[in-house]
């Protein structure tokens, strides 16, 4: 039975980055597939080189567990499926701090800007955040 950390998008996509890499594909092509930075897709790389893939498996997710359930998280997903301006946003484009907003309006939970991009990265859905800070 794979660790439970397995099935996180996060690890998911580490571990897929790690086989691209296997597979000869560049650094700037397994970032831009995947949606993650090239420094990340190079550190991926630099630990394949002293431990392969089972390193990448290895890698800690860190922190602690959410305090929001598997419910909050589905309603979230739907949240970010969506545009943003649905929620009382001035228009359609999802940040982090949009995210973070809605999240303590609704759960009443404050998280930080980085975390709730890990909570959208975890719902697969950290594409659909904007670079902005807004």
């Amino acid at each position: 039975m794979p660790p439970r950390n397995e099935a996180l998008p996060t690890v998911m996509r580490r571990l897929a980055a790690g086989k691209m890499l296997m597979e000869g594909a560049s650094v700037s092509d397994v970032a831009a597939q995947l949606h993650i930075s090239e420094n990340t897709v190079r550190k991926y790389r630099a630990l394949m080189n002293e431990g392969g893939l089972e390193s990448l498996r290895q890698m800690s997710v860190g922190g602690r567990s959410s305090v929001l359930d598997e419910a909050a998280m589905e309603w979230i997903a739907a949240a970010l499926r969506g545009p943003a301006s649905i929620h009382g946003f001035p228009s359609d484009a999802w940040t982090s701090n949009r995210l973070r907003e809605l999240i303590r309006s609704r759960f009443g939970v404050s998280y930080s800007r980085v975390y709730t991009w890990q909570i959208a990265t975890n719902l697969g859905l950290g594409h659909r955040l904007t670079k902005s800070r807004k």
